[in-house]
């Protein structure tokens, strides 16, 4: 865990593409400096920072008798993967953090007394909305591109147990990822079983992300997936059953919506599905008397637009009032 201070010199390195310099070698702090325009007592402080946070590795030791000029880093396996090119770079996922939500983090004091007031749409001077985020990212493509990036980071962290804890062979044979923003998660589950087709659907920004990344890293899969626009209030824009074996997924997707356009999107679903259709909601989890760090943690973030996650009862109820 970073403090604040730790947090945003970590953020700094990696926008000014640090890690991204030093994943070639060993490289002094002068070169980074001269490199990305940075002062040279700023970079001593930033690099001093994130060699404390174990993100870079100081090759010259702490001898104070060295010269900041001779000194020279390196990156650790955190810095790693910070990365621009990691598989599972956190780069994207820390900027967002920094630039979108932690914005409404600071205005969270202001609305302690009015559960109506978000905190997000105080920072960034938008009209409260249960959908406050997605018209933000919508007007602001950058921080978009940035988020879907973000989430491949989000997704990485639990492939593993997800592809083993379900029976996804035996139960499916076209898999449908409901906002599966660029489809990390997708074509993971496509590798390990070969004879599942996928389905990717999200709003047509995020599949024009999608469909070069996955030209690029995924081209291997391209035959078995295909890339569907749309948006989760128009009904028929959601991709139809593709009969026996259909599974639709909602990977951390369903947590970031209030009830009653929860209750919604499920409702829409139900009226493309067929009998004998899969739902399966893969999401945090609320447990009453929980101390999780990172859930409840997570938990503070989401207020600032109006949402929270759900125990398992309360996603029951949300599935059942839309007839599921």
């Amino acid at each position: 865990a970073f403090d604040l201070n730790q947090l945003i010199a970590i953020y700094c390195c990696g926008k000014l593409g640090w890690p991204d310099v030093l994943s070639q070698g060993i490289q002094s702090g002068q070169y980074l400096a001269e490199r990305a325009n940075v002062s040279k007592s700023m970079t001593r402080r930033l690099l001093r920072a994130c060699v404390a946070a174990d993100i870079f590795y100081e090759v010259t030791g702490t001898n104070d008798d060295v010269d900041d000029d001779d000194r020279y880093y390196v990156n650790t396996a955190m810095g790693d993967a910070m990365r621009e090119d990691h598989p599972y770079t956190i780069k994207f996922w820390l900027q967002t953090q920094v630039e979108v939500f932690a914005p409404g983090l600071f205005k969270l004091y202001d609305t302690l007394s009015d559960d109506d007031v978000l905190p997000f749409s105080l920072a960034h001077n938008y009209p409260n909305s249960p959908n406050v985020v997605w018209e933000y990212l919508r007007d602001n493509e950058a921080h978009a591109v940035q988020f879907n990036r973000g989430m491949d980071s989000i997704d990485s962290l639990d492939i593993g147990p997800l592809s083993s804890d379900f029976d996804w062979g035996g139960r499916c044979r076209t898999l449908v990822d409901l906002g599966g923003g660029r489809g990390l998660f997708l074509s993971s589950i496509l590798r390990k079983f070969p004879h599942l087709r996928g389905v990717l659907f999200d709003l047509p920004s995020v599949i024009e992300q999608a469909e070069p990344y996955w030209a690029e890293s995924h081209r291997d899969l391209l035959d078995r997936v295909s890339f569907a626009r749309g948006d989760f209030f128009d009904a028929a824009t959601i991709p139809a059953s593709a009969g026996e074996g259909t599974c639709y997924t909602f990977k951390i997707v369903i947590h970031c919506w209030d009830d009653a356009s929860t209750e919604t999107i499920l409702r829409n679903l139900a009226g493309r599905m067929a009998a004998g259709d899969l739902v399966l909601v893969l999401e945090f989890m609320q447990v009453d008397h929980d101390h999780f760090r990172e859930r409840v943690l997570f938990d503070i973030l989401m207020r600032t637009f109006g949402v929270r996650d759900r125990t398992y009862p309360e996603y029951a109820r949300r599935l059942a009032a839309a007839g599921m």
